[in-house]
């Protein structure tokens, strides 16, 4: 492709006769992936800065280089644009032909709910006979294979790149908040856009909800002429963006646990629950527990409907979902203590999980591990620990993950982290798999042990026992009792 193609309709990079007709052979901002003929856009991230890399790209072959800052005296091309970042995907969706247009794309996002949805969404759509790539923060899934995820939303040259790859009708992404903010969306086109809730988190980045609220809000901006959005309107917050849809005349399918919504969904805690579509019952047992998992079975379950597709069967469809990974998963560490993982990491989603492991266990004594993540979002901690000990019986803070904290420095900065959280019930063991395995021993009849935080994620740290995850930590017990 040609560089006059690959900047049309990008305003901020205007047309230069003398580059029209450079070849180019890719786009990437990953110094280390440039080959020759590849454009490098060079992007000021928060630990390293791509234009520090200039002079190596332009080793490797780059036959242009893009870039924030101003630089003289390269041997190629030097382009000088407002934003790197946003830059960035509007280059690769012009490389890659705009791959969206030709797919049926769902983009989810939400504080809590995204990775759920997404995967019931993609299973529901593949029982309806389309075949599904899915881009999400356990896996990424495309033409029947699985890559591992290290981002919850890709970057914008590598979502592109895999959409162009993708031979399936339909494409499924989590979205998320920092994602929307550094663009990686940008050149993106969706069918549908879902927005199951807004909750206390991340205003570590985002410093206000309010500017957490209007980050989620940019996906409802990347809708196709026809797209749709999907709002939980039980979420103060998605009735907020509800209003400011309808004022901007898009089209609004809302799903909410009252009358008069698109889809209504009807918990009942101990028998078969129902979904309520266009005044037709439907028997809706969600395969994970919870009310809250019954909303996420109800947005996806309304992306299905307005396709035009018969949920009359909804149970019969969900029956064989595949676990997913790290979201109240369950297992059996003896006949009387059960162990359960789940990535709750707001005060909202531990109330949530808390209040559905004693509405269905409510025999069985409560505990309860879970740590906070260093230099992270400091605001929701307190509320995390009061859920806690609201619910649990026994409440133990631990290690998650270091986040910018170095491994030497690890007990002392821990210690300062967790110590003004023990004058209530709350105990600390820095060693997360020695707080699950102390708990697994004092377990005297019925107990469930709850670790949160993390869910299908691996260890950073080496921890006590030989394990890699909570998972293997409830594996290796069940394995030694």
């Amino acid at each position: 492709m040609k560089w006059i193609d690959v900047i049309k309709n990008i305003t901020d990079i205007p047309e230069n006769e003398e580059l029209n007709n450079i070849k180019i052979e890719g786009i990437n901002e990953k110094s280390t992936d440039i080959e020759k003929g590849h454009v490098f856009v060079a992007i000021e991230g928060y630990e390293k800065d791509g234009h520090s890399y200039i002079n190596h790209v332009v080793e490797q072959g780059a036959a242009v280089v893009v870039g924030q800052k101003p630089i003289d005296n390269l041997p190629v091309p030097y382009i000088q644009v407002p934003d790197s970042r946003k830059i960035l995907g509007q280059l690769a969706a012009n490389f890659y032909n705009h791959p969206c247009k030709d797919k049926l794309v769902v983009g989810i996002t939400g504080t809590n709910g995204k990775t759920t949805t997404g995967l019931l969404t993609t299973h529901l759509l593949r029982k309806a006979g389309y075949s599904v790539s899915f881009f999400g923060t356990v896996f990424n899934e495309m033409n029947g294979k699985r890559l591992d995820s290290s981002l919850t939303t890709p970057s914008a040259s590598m979502i592109q790149k895999f959409l162009s790859e993708s031979e399936d009708d339909v494409v499924v992404i989590e979205v998320s908040s920092q994602g929307l903010q550094q663009h990686r969306m940008e050149g993106m086109a969706f069918d549908y856009g879902l927005f199951t809730n807004l909750q206390h988190d991340h205003l570590d980045y985002h410093k206000t909800i309010e500017d957490y609220f209007m980050a989620k809000k940019k996906l409802f901006s990347m809708l196709k002429p026809e797209g749709k959005a999907i709002v939980n309107r039980d979420n103060e917050w998605g009735s907020k963006l509800i209003d400011l849809l309808n004022e901007e005349g898009k089209e609004v399918l809302t799903v909410s646990e009252t009358a008069n919504a698109d889809t209504r969904y009807i918990f009942k805690e101990k028998e078969h629950s129902e979904l309520e579509i266009n005044q037709q019952r439907i028997k809706a047992k969600a395969p994970l527990p919870g009310k809250y998992n019954l909303l996420n079975l109800s947005m996806a379950t309304t992306v299905l409907h307005d396709l035009g597709k018969n949920m009359s069967k909804l149970e019969d469809m969900i029956a064989d979902l595949e676990p997913i990974p790290g979201r109240f998963e369950v297992y059996n560490l003896t006949e009387s203590v059960k162990g359960i993982v789940d990535y709750a990491h707001t005060a909202e989603a531990l109330e949530a999980v808390l209040s559905t492991i004693n509405s269905n266990y409510p025999e069985y004594r409560l505990t309860h591990v879970f740590g906070f993540r260093g230099k992270r979002d400091e605001s929701k901690r307190q509320n995390m620990v009061n859920t806690s000990e609201k619910f649990c019986d026994r409440t133990i803070l631990t290690i998650d993950d270091l986040n910018g904290v170095k491994e030497e420095d690890m007990k002392a900065a821990y210690t300062e982290l967790l110590e003004p959280f023990t004058s209530g019930e709350a105990d600390i063991i820095m060693d997360r798999t020695e707080a699950i395995s102390k708990l697994f021993a004092e377990a005297d009849g019925p107990t469930i042990i709850l670790v949160t935080g993390k869910g299908h994620e691996k260890y950073k740290q080496a921890f006590t026992l030989p394990v890699q995850s909570d998972k293997e930590a409830f594996v290796y017990l069940s394995d030694q009792a």
